[in-house]
């Protein structure tokens, strides 16, 4: 642009040097009439010849400018971010230009995500009739035996008791993939506020009393105080739940699980130490993944939600949770949550 405007003012220069040239012969050679109708005459066509001049390197210059706007468009739509215009000259095409890669690079951020996220739903969905698929199987198997007329009354019995036990496990079943579906898709969201750590902690040990109750697990419970966290009572308890599901579960039956609270001054802490078998090391990356169940799990009923689920209820509340495992003596789950 700016070479542009230097050669107008070089033209216009020479342009006016030649008119004062000719202004100086007018004077010197012509009369008074003759050089007042010269002189008239001449300016018109200096005018005229600087105006064409200043019209054609405008002309030229928005041209250049609107090409390199469409190409920088054309970039954009070809997913590209060139710059065009100069990032050292401070005008309003190189602000333009910087506005427009910045709007270009937010959409495709936003692009990828949900791309990402259509892949999350995806890989969900097929989770989750991967998770159905079999209670279902059973539950149809059992019906069509059970339509037998030949079919022995104690078997009969049996298959029912079979029956209401499959119908329990895919409600549970059910009820867990809701609650994560939810949570994952933002239809429930964590309510935080400023509340009783400890009376969270004792609502999820009541959840699961009655069932270490039957295994002869005793949970004890140790606070040295009552803390105060900002948090969200219902789904925290819901998490603590799952990790002490988890521990009697894979518990050993007539032991102990402890849980302990301990605040800090920038965080509270909640232990869960069982004394199960313990957990790999090569499987504490894993555990907390969607489905995941690990090698030592295979006879215990459960789908491998549960830590999953409790991760996340924690992370979405700026917290986190930790593991440390010693094989045949047992796990310990902590939790952190921000006071």
């Amino acid at each position: 642009m700016k070479s542009s405007f230097t050669r107008i003012i070089l033209i216009s220069y020479g342009l006016y040097a030649m008119a004062y040239g000719l202004f100086l012969y007018a004077l010197l050679e012509l009369d008074a009439g003759r050089k007042l109708i010269f002189l008239s005459s001449m300016f018109a066509i200096v005018g005229a010849v600087i105006l064409v001049f200043f019209m054609l390197a405008i002309r030229r210059q928005m041209g250049d400018v609107l090409t390199k706007l469409s190409l920088t468009i054309q970039s954009i739509i070809d997913r590209e971010d060139r710059e065009l215009f100069s990032t050292v000259e401070d005008n309003l095409l190189s602000k333009l230009q910087v506005q427009v890669i910045k709007l270009s690079r937010i959409l495709k951020m936003q692009s990828l995500k949900a791309k990402e996220e259509n892949e999350e739903m995806k890989t969900l969905i097929s989770d989750i009739a991967h998770q159905l698929k079999t209670p279902l199987a059973n539950l149809n198997m059992y019906v069509s035996l059970l339509g037998d007329r030949h079919l022995p009354p104690q078997k009969r019995e049996s298959f029912i008791v079979i029956l209401a036990n499959q119908t329990d496990k895919l409600s549970w079943l059910m009820e867990s993939l809701i609650k994560m579906s939810r949570l994952e898709s933002g239809i429930v969201a964590i309510r935080q506020e400023t509340s009783s750590i400890n009376s969270t902690v004792l609502s999820a040990i009541k959840q699961i009393y009655p069932v270490a109750e039957r295994q002869g697990i005793v949970i004890e419970f140790e606070s040295q105080q009552e803390t105060k966290v900002s948090h969200d009572s219902k789904w925290t308890a819901e998490a603590i739940f799952n990790v002490l599901d988890n521990a009697v579960k894979y518990g050993r039956d007539s032991g102990t699980i402890k849980v302990s609270v301990q605040p800090y001054e920038m965080f509270v802490r909640i232990d869960i130490e069982d004394q199960g078998s313990g957990i790999e090391e090569s499987e504490i990356s894993d555990i907390f993944k969607r489905f995941y169940r690990g090698r030592e799990a295979s006879e215990t009923q459960g789908v491998g939600i549960g830590l999953y689920l409790a991760r996340k209820i924690i992370t979405d509340q700026s917290g986190y949770m930790k593991v440390t495992s010693d094989i045949g003596k047992g796990s310990i789950f902590s939790i952190y949550l921000p006071i």
